[in-house]
């Protein structure tokens, strides 16, 4: 919390929590909640404002994630690279679509991936992969 006396502004915690612990960073606020992968709890949306857990998912596995079009991109930073589709909703964690990525370097893949244009763009080492995920 911001509270600001004259010119003079201090801070105070509103909660502390270890819910989010996430390695990479990349969490993603949408509303009044927070997505992104917990090292202690799997895939969660957190509430911003109290710091509680709507839902967790041990599903797919560490990652990083981004949004576009009313869901989530979540992809595995290990493994196949698996990219999993979700709704971006507080209600649950709702899996519509994946696919494991092709031409996997072997190394852990920690680039985000990125939605622009109707493109999703994935990068593992020196492999660059675009996919058309534009709505028909």
């Amino acid at each position: 919390k911001v509270s600001a006396e004259s010119a003079t502004f201090t801070t105070s915690p509103v909660y502390k929590n270890k819910e989010m612990v996430n390695h990479h960073g990349g969490v993603i606020r949408l509303g009044e909640n927070v997505y992104g992968h917990s090292d202690s709890k799997g895939w969660i949306c957190q509430n911003f404002k109290t710091g509680a857990t709507v839902w967790s998912s041990n599903k797919p596995g560490k990652g990083s994630i981004t949004c576009a079009d009313g869901h989530f991109y979540l992809r595995t930073e290990g493994g196949k690279g698996t990219v999993v589709l979700i709704e971006a909703t507080p209600e649950a964690y709702k899996e519509t679509g994946r696919f494991d990525q092709p031409d996997r370097s072997g190394q852990n893949s920690w680039a985000h991936p990125v939605v622009a244009n109707g493109k999703l763009y994935l990068r593992d080492q020196d492999t660059l992969l675009c996919y058309d995920v534009k709505s028909k």
